[in-house]
């Protein structure tokens, strides 16, 4: 009998919109600190078919599907265009604390410069030629416009199953993935890529654009905005500083060392070659949008190269600190009430439709059932 009575529960759940508890977050309890003490990770979410590119999403596991309005933060790895994963052990500590703190966070794959529509080769050659260098800058910036968009489909085409605030996406990165933020927010039109460039590399940019896509890229998830709310940049740079103007007022928080010579602190070229490209990091980033009264920060570590939070751990801990807290100050919390449940409700059962119970990893149509009776309907597609 109990079966029974469990199967038209269900599927009257079935039938039931998804939308029945949607809760917006309270800015007080969450965001500033880490509230939460376990985190979701949803693995190699594929964000672009075009390119099979993949991320990983992560949220505050008591948390999933009860809050709805959760400000996003994108990162991006380092590993200077021609390495390095999703899986970097920097990105994924600040996607923990993120999501520890009440955030979705995403940690993004790119196409490097070894990928066959890039380059197709490995090697620092890329920064020696200025062709290669904006093919490559180019090709990773619009695959994280492709990652922003996917996010704003996702909202739109499927009810929001992530929960965030859809006005509310941030992009960051470290070293390499930290210049594509920047780059993405000053860089509004196919005009404004080229005219940023050396007249030599003009012609150039402008037919790649024009066969990619525009300034957006044909990576996926056309027809969505790309916009960011706000940048995080760690120890990157954009090409020119010629891309700034007073139109650009995405916040931006900043660290970077001054002895850095993979990334210049300021103008100069990369890995401290006269032969490679030239780029322009944090420091050099700071005073102009300053003086166009952008808000910003940034947080200098004195004598220290590149990008020290990687190496130590009371860098990264300090640096996990100004940036969380840069970005609570310039989120926009609804703070509207929170039901109280949702921070002592505990999950007891996992069931299928047959009532059966089934293990966390499992795909298909699954009910989560908690202490209080809740009960949360999902149709997870297994992410291989």
């Amino acid at each position: 009998m109990k079966k029974i009575l469990f199967f038209w529960i269900m599927i009257i759940l079935l039938i039931s919109p998804l939308s029945a508890q949607l809760l917006d977050c309270d800015c007080s309890n969450r965001y500033q600190e880490e509230v939460f003490n376990d985190i979701t990770v949803e693995t190699n979410v594929t964000y672009s078919d075009v390119y099979n590119l993949k991320m990983d999403i992560y949220q505050p596991s008591s948390d999933v599907d009860l809050c709805t309005t959760r400000p996003l933060i994108i990162l991006a790895h380092g590993g200077s265009f021609i390495g390095g994963s999703k899986t970097n052990p920097t990105m994924v500590d600040l996607c923990e604390t993120f999501a520890k703190r009440g955030y979705v966070a995403a940690s993004i794959n790119y196409r490097l410069a070894t990928d066959a529509t890039v380059l197709g080769f490995a090697g620092f050659v890329w920064m020696t030629n200025l062709e290669n260098g904006i093919k490559v800058i180019y090709s990773a910036m619009t695959d994280a416009k492709a990652a922003v968009r996917f996010f704003r489909k996702e909202f739109a085409e499927l009810g929001n199953p992530y929960g965030i605030d859809q006005n509310q996406i941030w992009m960051g990165g470290n070293s390499a993935g930290a210049c594509l933020g920047p780059h993405m927010s000053y860089i509004e039109t196919v005009e404004e890529f080229v005219a940023g460039i050396d007249e030599s590399g003009q012609d150039y940019a402008l037919d790649l654009a024009n066969i990619n896509g525009g300034i957006e890229g044909m990576s996926g998830n056309e027809g969505y905005s790309s916009d960011i709310s706000g940048m995080i940049n760690l120890a990157g740079a954009l090409h020119t500083v010629n891309w700034i103007d007073e139109t650009d007022i995405t916040p931006i928080v900043s660290c970077h060392g001054t002895e850095d010579e993979t990334v210049p602190d300021e103008c100069g070229t990369i890995l401290n070659s006269p032969n490679n490209l030239t780029a322009c990091g944090s420091m050099a980033i700071q005073p102009i949008i300053s003086n166009y009264g952008v808000s910003n920060d940034l947080l200098i570590y004195e004598g220290a190269g590149h990008c020290p939070w990687d190496l130590n751990a009371g860098d990264k801990q300090e640096m996990i600190d100004f940036v969380t807290t840069f970005v609570y100050n310039h989120i926009d919390c609804n703070n509207t009430e929170l039901n109280e449940l949702n921070k002592s409700r505990e999950l007891i059962y996992r069931k299928d439709i047959l009532g059966r119970d089934v293990p966390s990893d499992n795909s298909g149509i699954i009910f989560k059932i908690y202490d209080d009776g809740f009960v949360n309907k999902q149709y997870i597609i297994n992410q291989k």
